[in-house]
């Protein structure tokens, strides 16, 4: 006793200044961690005034004491106040992940949340450098291997996942269906054929202009399946990781600056949340442009032309990515280049811009060549009075005319929660940039997701943010590099927090939906699946969206109900759930006026055409 007592009276020189007011907010935060823990068993959500009335206080009482008499004891057997930095902002952090995993998507929410961890990192920071991981000290270069590990995980989990989804019948036609068509229809005739996607025979050229799937190809026609090309899309994705890596020791960050980027990148919502929706060449933007980034840092010419032109492939879109990679090249890449490099620098600006423009316009007129026109229409907010001012160049008009109606059009409140959606994650970095040139990488995320009122595009659930999300983690990486030890340290922790805060609520109910649902209904999905597949080969079905991907393999064509393009068609076969007569309006009155009811399962409903029915029991009297 006499012992500790000694100890005791060491107290005061231990702790920092303002630890005693830590030491109670970290014993707060356990406390209001096991309240939460309590309210979840009971099915008391926190913003249910209940979730107070019934608090157990005994319970957060005895939480705060033990777990402020543990950090004591510890801070004595350590002689210093180690503990309180790791449970101060370790017990914040757990506080809002439990708060978060309550209110998923709610980004003004997790900003919210974000306050009190900013301030706890704070502190930490200010008194102590925060805890690291202490790399061995070798030759070898660690993050490589680091990186590779998140990739296999990343990919592992994304392709486990979404197969998960497509299997449990949560995958739908837009954008699984038309684009496992597609691959069956390229891997036997080397034809981008689908008529899932405009619920007519149609070559996917004349909507967007995509060569890179041929890339895929091989993969594919190796193992035909739904599954190969989800697989593809996950390795795809995670293989950013490598490259992400590359541009951050390119610029000179430390190694645990390094892993944290490699970490950020995965964990970005603009990233993770919408690798499991479905299938989409716009996935494959993050890896190719990040690696166009790395090759444009190093000057190195063609393997810098090569991934430029792997980025226009993927759509026709893509231009504008390249085109502010070759801007940056050239008004603001002055003082990354030496005097001597200053052709070379007008060489590759030259370069970059001009293949983006000849992409664009030979793009273009390939989706003309095949019968459609490039979606200006998703700008329609910019089209002019009258039928003339609907083109590309009444947009531009439109933009550099009226600033402030584009302005007003960008600055809407669901644009603006997107934009903290793609900015907490970073801690903001990528606004802190010394030198305002690298603001112009931030064309694509104006031009592809804040301009358009199209909903998706500005939403990180889906296809349209890997692009500009790459790029925002570039400008994020460069404003790092340039900050103080300190000031980056605590904007590093505050955007993994962020990310957590973020993204994992959200991937979290979504797969845990897919989860449940395939542990749930794995019979009845394996019966529809047999169903589906004892439907003649050569008959047509049409097929409400979650049937679709699994039957985009067959040889005869399948289309879609409803038909957003004209008339529903009327096949041999419809296929449909329950479900759907609740999600489509008029697929009953559909049903009774062409079908019949030919085949039930617990899951599936199959009908037969009426005038197939009737020649059916034709065949069978004769």
């Amino acid at each position: 006793m006499k012992r500790f007592g000694q100890k005791l009276k060491t107290l005061p020189a231990i702790l920092p200044s303002g630890g005693w007011p830590a030491l109670g907010a970290a014993a707060g935060f356990a406390a209001l961690c096991a309240a939460l823990l309590w309210g979840r068993l009971c099915s008391l959500p926190f913003d249910d005034l209940e979730f107070v009335a019934r608090m157990p206080w005994a319970l957060l009482a005895g939480v705060f004491a033990g777990t402020a008499a543990l950090l004591l004891a510890l801070c004595l057997v350590w002689e210093n106040a180690k503990p309180l930095f790791y449970a101060l902002p370790g017990g914040c952090a757990a506080f809002a992940l439990l708060l978060s995993l309550a209110l998923p998507g709610e980004i003004l929410f997790a900003l919210g949340l974000c306050v009190p961890l900013w301030l706890c990192l704070k502190w930490t920071t200010e008194h102590s450098a925060p805890p690291q991981i202490k790399m061995p000290n070798s030759n070898t270069d660690i993050t490589i291997y680091i990186a590779i590990g998140l990739f296999l995980a990343f990919t592992g989990m994304v392709s486990y996942f979404s197969i998960i989804r497509y299997r449990s019948y949560n995958a739908t036609n837009f954008d699984l269906g038309i684009f496992a068509q597609m691959f069956e229809s390229m891997r036997h005739t080397g034809q981008a054929l689908t008529t899932l996607e405009r619920n007519a025979p149609l070559n996917h050229f004349a909507v967007h202009c995509s060569p890179f799937y041929y890339l895929l190809l091989p993969f594919y026609w190796l193992a035909p399946r739904v599954e190969t090309l989800l697989a593809l899309q996950a390795a795809g994705v995670g293989a950013g990781v490598f490259a992400i890596r590359a541009i951050a020791r390119r610029l000179g960050c430390s190694r645990n600056t390094t892993i944290a980027a490699c970490l950020l990148y995965l964990g970005h919502p603009g990233i993770a949340l919408g690798c499991i929706y479905d299938f989409h060449e716009n996935k494959f933007l993050a890896v190719l442009l990040l690696w166009t980034v790395y090759f444009l840092l190093e000057k190195k010419l063609w393997p810098t032309l090569l991934f430029a032109a792997l980025t226009l492939s993927v759509k026709e879109d893509a231009a504008i990515y390249i085109a502010a990679l070759g801007l940056y090249a050239l008004l603001g890449g002055r003082k990354e280049w030496k005097e001597h490099d200053k052709k070379l620098r007008f060489l590759f600006a030259g370069l970059l811009i001009g293949m983006s423009a000849a992409w664009f316009f030979a793009a273009a007129a390939l989706i003309r060549r095949h019968g459609g026109e490039v979606m200006v229409s998703r700008l329609r907010n910019y089209y002019l009075p009258g039928e003339g001012g609907q083109g590309f160049a009444d947009v531009v008009k439109v933009l550099l005319s009226n600033p402030g109606y584009m302005i007003k059009e960008v600055f809407t409140r669901e644009k603006t929660e997107f934009l903290l959606w793609m900015l907490l994650p970073l801690g903001f970095a990528p606004l802190a940039q010394k030198r305002g040139s690298r603001w112009l990488l931030l064309l694509p995320l104006l031009a592809i997701n804040l301009l358009s009122n199209y909903d998706y595009q500005h939403s990180v659930k889906y296809q349209y943010t890997f692009g500009s999300a790459a790029l925002l983690l570039v400008l994020a990486i460069w404003a790092l590099r340039d900050m103080a030890p300190a000031l980056r340290r605590r904007i590093l922790l505050i955007s993994l927090c962020a990310c957590l805060l973020t993204t994992v609520p959200v991937f979290h109910e979504r797969v845990r939906f897919y989860q449940l649902s395939w542990s749930a209904y794995r019979a009845q999905y394996t019966g529809a699946d047999a169903a589906l597949a004892a439907l003649p080969r050569e008959a047509e079905i049409t097929a409400t969206t979650f049937f679709c991907p699994r039957l985009s393999g067959r040889a005869a064509p399948v289309y879609m109900f409803p038909n957003y393009y004209g008339p529903s068609r009327v096949t041999e076969y419809l296929v449909c759930q329950e479900e759907d007569f609740e999600m489509f309006e008029g697929l009953e009155e559909f049903l009774d006026q062409h079908y019949t009811l030919l085949h039930e399962t617990s899951f599936a409903r199959i009908y037969l055409a009426d005038w197939a029915f009737a020649e059916q029991i034709q065949e069978e009297k004769t």
